[in-house]
Protein backbone atom coordinates (compact mmCIF):
# COMPACT_ATOMS: atom_id res chain seq x y z
CA UNK A 1 0.00 0.00 0.00
CA UNK A 2 1.38 3.32 -1.14
CA UNK A 3 -0.24 6.85 0.37
CA UNK A 4 -1.94 7.16 -2.98
CA UNK A 5 -3.59 3.90 -2.83
CA UNK A 6 -4.60 4.93 0.52
CA UNK A 7 -6.00 8.30 -0.66
CA UNK A 8 -7.87 6.69 -2.93
CA UNK A 9 -9.43 4.31 -0.70
CA UNK A 10 -9.98 6.64 1.80
CA UNK A 11 -11.94 9.38 -1.02
CA UNK A 12 -14.15 6.25 -1.82
CA UNK A 13 -15.28 6.55 1.92
CA UNK A 14 -15.68 9.88 2.41
CA UNK A 15 -18.23 9.83 -0.61
CA UNK A 16 -20.11 7.00 0.67
CA UNK A 17 -19.36 5.03 2.96
CA UNK A 18 -20.05 4.68 7.28
CA UNK A 19 -16.75 6.27 8.37
CA UNK A 20 -17.09 9.37 6.75
CA UNK A 21 -16.42 11.29 9.65
CA UNK A 22 -12.75 8.94 10.26
CA UNK A 23 -11.85 8.38 6.77
CA UNK A 24 -12.08 12.78 6.66
CA UNK A 25 -9.75 12.94 9.72
CA UNK A 26 -7.50 10.60 8.66
CA UNK A 27 -7.12 12.83 5.03
CA UNK A 28 -7.28 15.85 7.07
CA UNK A 29 -3.60 14.59 8.72
CA UNK A 30 -2.29 13.74 5.06
CA UNK A 31 -3.93 15.89 2.30
CA UNK A 32 -5.71 18.66 4.12
CA UNK A 33 -6.41 20.52 1.29
CA UNK A 34 -7.89 17.80 -0.62
CA UNK A 35 -10.29 16.17 1.52
CA UNK A 36 -11.96 19.37 2.17
CA UNK A 37 -12.30 20.01 -1.96
CA UNK A 38 -14.05 16.81 -1.97
CA UNK A 39 -16.19 17.20 0.86
CA UNK A 40 -16.77 20.90 -0.51
CA UNK A 41 -17.72 18.95 -3.82
CA UNK A 42 -20.16 16.78 -2.42
CA UNK A 43 -22.54 19.24 -1.13
CA UNK A 44 -22.81 20.47 -4.51
CA UNK A 45 -24.29 16.98 -5.86
CA UNK A 46 -27.71 15.71 -5.83
CA UNK A 47 -27.43 14.10 -2.10
CA UNK A 48 -30.32 13.77 0.49
CA UNK A 49 -30.77 16.27 3.70
CA UNK A 50 -28.92 13.59 5.99
CA UNK A 51 -25.15 13.20 4.06
CA UNK A 52 -25.69 16.98 3.74
CA UNK A 53 -25.57 17.39 7.28
CA UNK A 54 -23.17 14.92 8.23
CA UNK A 55 -20.63 16.50 5.77
CA UNK A 56 -21.44 20.14 7.02
CA UNK A 57 -20.71 18.76 10.81
CA UNK A 58 -17.22 17.05 9.35
CA UNK A 59 -16.07 20.44 7.90
CA UNK A 60 -17.11 22.13 11.04
CA UNK A 61 -14.76 19.92 12.74
CA UNK A 62 -11.75 20.13 10.18
CA UNK A 63 -12.48 24.02 10.03
CA UNK A 64 -11.57 24.58 13.38
CA UNK A 65 -9.10 27.14 13.99
CA UNK A 66 -6.35 27.15 16.21
CA UNK A 67 -5.31 29.80 18.78
CA UNK A 68 -1.98 30.36 16.69
CA UNK A 69 -4.65 30.78 13.69
CA UNK A 70 -7.01 32.82 14.97
CA UNK A 71 -5.39 36.14 13.39
CA UNK A 72 -4.63 34.59 10.11
CA UNK A 73 -6.56 31.48 8.83
CA UNK A 74 -4.79 29.29 6.62
CA UNK A 75 -6.58 29.00 3.54
CA UNK A 76 -8.62 25.23 3.96
CA UNK A 77 -10.22 27.42 6.84
CA UNK A 78 -11.06 30.13 4.95
CA UNK A 79 -12.49 27.89 2.43
CA UNK A 80 -14.19 25.88 5.02
CA UNK A 81 -15.92 29.41 6.92
CA UNK A 82 -17.12 30.43 3.03
CA UNK A 83 -18.73 27.44 2.53
CA UNK A 84 -20.72 27.52 5.24
CA UNK A 85 -21.40 30.81 5.35
CA UNK A 86 -22.97 30.22 1.87
CA UNK A 87 -25.29 26.95 3.61
CA UNK A 88 -26.74 29.55 5.90
CA UNK A 89 -28.58 30.87 2.48
CA UNK A 90 -30.44 27.33 2.25
CA UNK A 91 -33.55 26.53 2.01
CA UNK A 92 -33.73 23.99 4.50
CA UNK A 93 -33.85 24.43 7.86
CA UNK A 94 -32.05 21.77 9.31
CA UNK A 95 -29.24 22.81 6.80
CA UNK A 96 -29.37 25.92 8.22
CA UNK A 97 -28.80 25.23 11.78
CA UNK A 98 -26.12 22.35 11.09
CA UNK A 99 -24.20 24.86 9.37
CA UNK A 100 -24.28 27.87 12.03
CA UNK A 101 -23.07 25.42 14.59
CA UNK A 102 -20.69 24.02 12.27
CA UNK A 103 -19.35 27.76 11.66
CA UNK A 104 -19.74 28.33 15.69
CA UNK A 105 -17.17 25.19 15.78
CA UNK A 106 -14.25 26.61 14.04
CA UNK A 107 -13.70 29.16 16.36
CA UNK A 108 -13.14 31.86 13.94
CA UNK A 109 -13.48 35.29 14.73
CA UNK A 110 -14.98 36.02 11.67
CA UNK A 111 -17.98 34.21 12.75
CA UNK A 112 -19.05 36.68 15.25
CA UNK A 113 -20.38 38.98 12.68
CA UNK A 114 -22.61 36.44 10.45
CA UNK A 115 -23.76 35.55 14.27
CA UNK A 116 -24.73 39.26 14.61
CA UNK A 117 -26.79 38.93 11.34
CA UNK A 118 -28.31 35.43 11.64
CA UNK A 119 -30.04 36.56 15.01
CA UNK A 120 -32.78 38.55 12.53
CA UNK A 121 -33.10 34.58 10.06
CA UNK A 122 -36.49 32.89 12.07
CA UNK A 123 -34.73 29.09 11.79
CA UNK A 124 -31.32 30.24 13.03
CA UNK A 125 -32.09 33.02 16.02
CA UNK A 126 -31.78 30.97 18.89
CA UNK A 127 -28.93 28.80 17.85
CA UNK A 128 -27.37 32.82 16.77
CA UNK A 129 -27.82 33.93 20.49
CA UNK A 130 -26.22 30.33 21.60
CA UNK A 131 -23.17 30.62 19.75
CA UNK A 132 -22.56 34.65 20.87
CA UNK A 133 -22.33 33.54 24.09
CA UNK A 134 -20.06 30.37 23.45
CA UNK A 135 -18.04 32.58 21.47
CA UNK A 136 -17.57 35.51 23.74
CA UNK A 137 -13.99 34.99 24.74
CA UNK A 138 -13.76 35.66 20.69
CA UNK A 139 -15.37 39.23 21.09
CA UNK A 140 -13.88 42.68 20.96
CA UNK A 141 -13.98 44.68 24.16
CA UNK A 142 -15.29 47.20 21.83
CA UNK A 143 -18.26 45.03 21.01
CA UNK A 144 -19.49 43.61 23.83
CA UNK A 145 -21.77 46.27 24.23
CA UNK A 146 -23.82 45.76 20.86
CA UNK A 147 -23.60 41.61 21.71
CA UNK A 148 -24.78 42.60 25.21
CA UNK A 149 -28.13 44.17 23.29
CA UNK A 150 -28.58 41.86 21.20
CA UNK A 151 -28.73 39.21 23.72
CA UNK A 152 -31.19 41.49 26.27
CA UNK A 153 -33.74 41.55 23.35
CA UNK A 154 -33.23 38.10 22.62
CA UNK A 155 -34.94 37.29 26.31
CA UNK A 156 -38.56 39.22 24.60
CA UNK A 157 -38.90 36.42 22.50
CA UNK A 158 -39.94 33.02 23.45
CA UNK A 159 -38.04 31.06 21.01
CA UNK A 160 -35.20 32.83 21.76
CA UNK A 161 -35.65 33.11 25.57
CA UNK A 162 -33.56 29.56 26.77
CA UNK A 163 -30.33 30.50 24.44
CA UNK A 164 -30.39 34.35 25.24
CA UNK A 165 -30.58 33.51 29.04
CA UNK A 166 -27.10 30.79 28.55
CA UNK A 167 -25.39 33.32 26.71
CA UNK A 168 -25.81 36.36 28.93
CA UNK A 169 -24.22 33.58 31.82
CA UNK A 170 -21.41 33.07 29.91
CA UNK A 171 -20.64 36.42 28.72
CA UNK A 172 -20.83 37.24 32.66
CA UNK A 173 -21.83 41.19 32.43
CA UNK A 174 -23.39 42.29 35.79
CA UNK A 175 -25.72 44.57 33.83
CA UNK A 176 -27.89 41.47 32.89
CA UNK A 177 -28.92 40.87 36.12
CA UNK A 178 -31.47 42.89 36.31
CA UNK A 179 -32.93 41.67 32.89
CA UNK A 180 -33.20 38.42 34.36
CA UNK A 181 -34.24 38.39 37.90
CA UNK A 182 -37.54 40.23 36.77
CA UNK A 183 -37.52 37.67 33.96
CA UNK A 184 -37.93 35.36 36.70
CA UNK A 185 -41.28 36.27 38.22
CA UNK A 186 -43.20 35.27 35.59
CA UNK A 187 -41.27 32.45 33.97
CA UNK A 188 -41.99 28.65 33.65
CA UNK A 189 -40.24 26.29 36.07
CA UNK A 190 -37.21 25.08 33.49
CA UNK A 191 -36.52 28.74 32.59
CA UNK A 192 -35.93 29.80 35.93
CA UNK A 193 -33.76 27.13 36.46
CA UNK A 194 -31.83 28.32 33.54
CA UNK A 195 -31.83 32.01 35.09
CA UNK A 196 -30.82 30.38 38.32
CA UNK A 197 -27.66 28.84 36.53
CA UNK A 198 -26.65 31.95 34.37
CA UNK A 199 -27.11 34.22 37.38
CA UNK A 200 -24.69 31.77 39.86
CA UNK A 201 -22.24 32.37 36.41
CA UNK A 202 -22.43 35.71 36.55
CA UNK A 203 -22.17 35.92 40.81
CA UNK A 204 -21.92 39.69 41.98
CA UNK A 205 -23.76 41.05 45.13
CA UNK A 206 -27.13 41.59 43.46
CA UNK A 207 -27.18 38.05 41.58
CA UNK A 208 -26.32 36.22 45.27
CA UNK A 209 -29.00 38.46 47.39
CA UNK A 210 -31.71 37.42 44.20
CA UNK A 211 -31.17 33.83 44.48
CA UNK A 212 -31.08 33.96 48.19
CA UNK A 213 -34.41 35.61 48.61
CA UNK A 214 -35.67 33.02 46.05
CA UNK A 215 -34.10 30.27 48.00
CA UNK A 216 -36.85 31.53 50.79
CA UNK A 217 -39.77 31.81 48.58
CA UNK A 218 -39.61 29.61 45.30
CA UNK A 219 -40.55 26.50 46.43
CA UNK A 220 -40.64 25.15 43.04
CA UNK A 221 -36.52 25.11 42.10
CA UNK A 222 -35.44 25.26 45.49
CA UNK A 223 -32.65 22.28 45.22
CA UNK A 224 -31.65 24.23 41.84
CA UNK A 225 -31.12 27.44 43.83
CA UNK A 226 -29.49 25.93 46.70
CA UNK A 227 -27.12 23.99 44.07
CA UNK A 228 -26.03 27.52 42.66
CA UNK A 229 -25.68 29.28 45.69
CA UNK A 230 -23.27 26.93 46.63
CA UNK A 231 -21.39 27.42 43.07
CA UNK A 232 -20.99 30.80 43.83
CA UNK A 233 -20.17 30.65 47.68
CA UNK A 234 -17.79 27.44 47.14
CA UNK A 235 -16.95 27.93 44.06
Amino acid sequence: MNQEELIKELKKILKDGKAQKEAAHFLSKIELKESLDSLISSLKENINEEKKIKIIQILGDCGQTRESEQDSSIGSNIKVFEVLKEMLRNQNGRIKVAALYALIKTRNPKVIPVLEEAVNIKEIKAAALEGLGEMVCLIKDEEKEKIFDILIKGLENEDTKEAAIISLGKIGDKKSVPHLTRLFEKASKDIKKVIAKSLAKIGGEDAQNFLFEMLKKDEEIKEEIIIELEKIYIG
